[in-house]
């Protein structure tokens, strides 16, 4: 009869095994990626996610600090997450003061 550390030892080695394929199988894992602006520095931008009242999504705002705007991402297919950049303010400009 198997004894019980040998039965362990086996189920490991099947776990390795199948998280092997599981690599394999996916290929080279996927990471994300940024790529930054020319000048871009750590520190200028910051994210912000929102979810509108009633809904099951959230909105994702990006400030740049460095050109003094804001971005609003959406989504455009909830089930794959992909988003979309839905408008941009010059934050500068709506905090100037100025009416025109």
């Amino acid at each position: 009869m198997l004894k019980k550390k040998t039965i362990i030892v086996a189920l490991i080695g099947v776990n390795v095994i199948l998280l092997l394929l599981l690599l394999v199988q996916t290929g080279t894992l996927a990471l994300p990626r940024a790529m930054a602006r020319v000048g871009g520095r750590a520190g200028n931008i910051a994210l912000v996610t929102v979810k509108p009242s009633g809904q099951t999504y959230d909105v994702v705002y990006v400030v740049d600090q460095a050109s003094d705007q804001l971005h609003v991402f959406v989504p455009s297919n909830i089930q794959n997450g992909q988003l979309r950049h839905a408008g941009t303010r010059d934050l500068a400009k709506d905090f100037s003061g100025k009416t025109n």
